[in-house]
């Protein structure tokens, strides 16, 4: 099943995902072999080949982003970034899971399924992100969280874009891109920090899942929901006349 699901994945996606397979596994054997290291690396190769699938519009990548997950939650808890913890149940829950109940129709007439939140949608979506944002951070600082500031955008961006994603919106890669940066500088500073020894690893993952976001964004199935539908141009070229 899972040969299937691979098949005829367009050169970018195996480009990206290759790319990502000799940078991790280089850091892998010249860094410290230990579990740690051992659960990053298995999470970090899963993880994208989970984002290379969903930016194509595969079913495949809930089974993958289940096993990234699993170790995406090791990583995180053990990097004291409590905030991601909770991001990778919240995706396990409304996209992987779900996925792999509905995977023979999830990619079914995909085109048809994607929709795009008006501007008004968007606003209050953006809105609800920062409110969550300042919540969230008052929360994590309390629990100690090693990077609040940051890891509690990540949730919060991260949990809503999952919920957009479950509902075919594909205003979920414009919070996936945000989310993949902020996730960059969660993890940069977690490297320059130096309390953890999954942080380049980690770092190189999230510029990797930066670079799916933008062809998700822009040159995917996602995208051209964005684009005006014919009977959306011709309605707009009559109103203008009017």
């Amino acid at each position: 099943m899972v040969q299937k699901r691979i098949k005829k994945w367009p050169v970018p996606a195996w480009t990206i995902w290759w790319f990502g397979f000799g940078f991790q596994l280089a850091l892998f054997l010249q860094g410290h072999i230990n579990l740690l290291a051992f659960i990053t690396l298995l999470a970090t190769l899963a993880g994208l080949l989970c984002t290379c699938a969903m930016m194509i519009g595969r079913p495949i990548n809930g089974l993958f982003g289940l096993i990234s997950a699993v170790g995406f939650i090791y990583v995180n808890y053990s990097a004291g970034h409590f905030a991601s913890v909770l991001d990778q149940f919240v995706f396990v829950a409304l996209i992987d899971i779900p996925l792999m109940i509905s995977w023979r129709s999830w990619g079914q007439n995909f085109k048809s399924k994607v929709r795009t939140l008006s501007t008004q949608g968007f606003v209050i979506t953006v809105v609800s992100i920062l409110i969550a944002w300042g919540v969230l951070y008052e929360l994590y600082v309390l629990l100690k969280d090693t990077n609040p500031v940051w890891d509690s955008l990540v949730l919060a961006i991260g949990a809503t874009a999952s919920l957009l994603c479950t509902l075919h919106f594909s205003n979920t890669y414009t919070l996936w891109l945000a989310e993949d940066v902020v996730n960059v500088i969660l993890w940069f500073t977690a490297n320059m920090a130096g309390y953890t020894q999954a942080a380049l690893p980690m770092l190189v993952s999230t510029i990797l899942y930066t670079a799916t976001a933008v062809y998700g964004k822009f040159f995917s199935v996602w995208a051209k929901a964005e684009q005006p539908k014919p009977l959306e141009q011709e309605q707009a070229v009559a109103s203008q006349k009017n």
